[in-house]
């Protein structure tokens, strides 16, 4: 399993309240990808959009995890956006659909806090 996602889950395993950290991580990301696209400082845009792709990998690879505790259908939905959201972010970030992935990553903020 790969590094980053199970030092993820240990962090999530110690967090009573995982689903706010998701919710905090993300958010912090949305508010970096807003200003980069804002300011269409490439430089800034390619940094953020490493960043969300490393999230969104994560995502990915946690939902791939049977013993993760989503139902499935609940997973196979996050698949499919964790999926989207990646082919936008193979892109050159002059390319992709960043709001797109914008506001798919704000209703997943918005999900996680709900």
């Amino acid at each position: 399993m790969n590094k980053a996602i199970q030092l993820y889950q240990q962090t999530r395993q110690l967090t009573p309240q995982s689903k706010q950290l998701d919710a905090q991580v993300l958010a912090q990301i949305c508010f970096a990808l807003e200003r980069a696209i804002e300011s269409r400082d490439a430089y800034a845009l390619n940094q953020v959009c490493g960043d969300c792709r490393l999230v969104w990998v994560t995502i990915r690879g946690l939902m791939l995890d049977d013993n993760h505790p989503y139902p499935q259908a609940l997973k196979q939905s996050l698949l499919q956006l964790a999926e989207t959201v990646l082919n936008e972010l193979q892109q050159d970030p002059a390319e992709a659909d960043l709001p797109l992935v914008l506001q798919i990553s704000q209703e997943m903020v918005a999900g996680l806090t709900a």
